[in-house]
């Protein structure tokens, strides 16, 4: 293999036994340092969008280092998937082709790892320079609400600076209709103000105490602009959780799931339940039926987490 061929990630190139490459903090100089006083923030829209039409969906991104307004007074330095954290949902079916193509615009290798793809890693998930772009195809087999991710070593540098999204397998025959939500639970660890940016910090990872657990990228944004339904909708919500590192214990306050799917849906369906723990890198599917008016908070019941910013508000009208 050519000496500047760029490796994908594997056990023996992981976070802390990688050797002799310094991952100390995403940049916040020069370009990004620029821009971060006209970064607005703006809220992460989270209804899930209908399949596109057809069998084969095909999907270019691009790896992007761009400054993000998390809060009124914070911008983090973020490694994204077109800029944004997290990066698109990318909704599609069992038994659909998705054809992607990752080009890479920056100097940092970057590649693209889909939970929810059947292929040879080393082949579809290899890392790309700057310029370079790879392309894959999958046929997803399982339904469910999946996650994707860099793989470029160290992975938890490349998850925790916002290389991670969710891809939603719906099965080949439709769920009942609902109201349907995604939420991608992230643990932002973040360096000191600099030149008006916040770097994230891999030594914070590492010890994994996040300045931030959010949910779509903002602390409590579904707070200030709750999510709204009406009185009688199903609603469910495909929950991924990108960690990188801690669970998400997903609850409703005042309310209780009337099905979480623990595989594939619509298989595996349980009823009652209160609160279920998705796994860093894993996701799962939860509804509820509205009969009842009210404002009901959707939270990380893990309150330490969920007071850094794991709350919003499902208001049924």
């Amino acid at each position: 293999m050519p000496a500047n061929a760029h490796m994908n990630s594997d056990s023996r190139l992981d976070t802390a036994v990688l050797k002799d490459v310094k991952h100390g903090v995403t940049t916040a100089a020069a370009p990004i340092s620029q821009a971060a006083s006209s970064a607005k923030l703006h809220r992460i829209a989270p209804e899930l969008q209908p399949v596109p039409p057809g069998r084969v969906q095909k999907v270019h991104w691009h790896a992007k280092h761009v400054p993000i307004r998390i809060t009124a007074d914070t911008v983090v330095a973020a490694w994204t998937f077109e800029g944004e954290i997290p990066g698109p949902v990318l909704h599609t079916r069992v038994g659909d082709t998705v054809e992607f193509t990752l080009t890479n615009d920056e100097d940092v290798p970057h590649s693209m790892d889909f939970h929810a793809a059947q292929v040879d890693p080393r082949v579809a998930f290899k890392s790309v320079g700057k310029g370079e772009s790879v392309t894959f195809s999958f046929t997803p087999k399982y339904a469910g609400a999946f996650m994707y991710h860099c793989g470029t070593a160290p992975v938890l540098m490349h998850i925790g600076s916002g290389m991670h999204g969710a891809i939603i397998v719906s099965p080949a025959q439709p769920l009942p209709p609902a109201k349907e939500f995604v939420i991608v639970q992230t643990e932002l660890h973040l360096a000191a103000q600099a030149n008006g940016v916040r770097a994230f910090d891999y030594t914070k990872m590492l010890s994994t105490f996040p300045d931030f657990v959010v949910f779509n990228g903002r602390p409590d944004q579904y707070m200030t602009d709750p999510i709204r339904v009406k009185l009688g909708d199903r609603v469910r919500f495909w929950v991924v959780n990108a960690g990188p590192t801690h669970p998400c214990n997903f609850h409703f306050v005042g309310e209780q799931f009337d099905k979480v799917y623990l595989g594939a849906p619509p298989a595996s369906a349980i009823p009652g339940v209160q609160t279920w723990s998705v796994a860093p890198g894993g996701g799962m599917v939860f509804e509820l039926q509205c009969d009842v008016k009210g404002e009901f908070p959707f939270v990380n019941h893990g309150f330490g987490h969920g007071q850094k910013g794991g709350m919003g508000i499902l208001v049924v009208e």
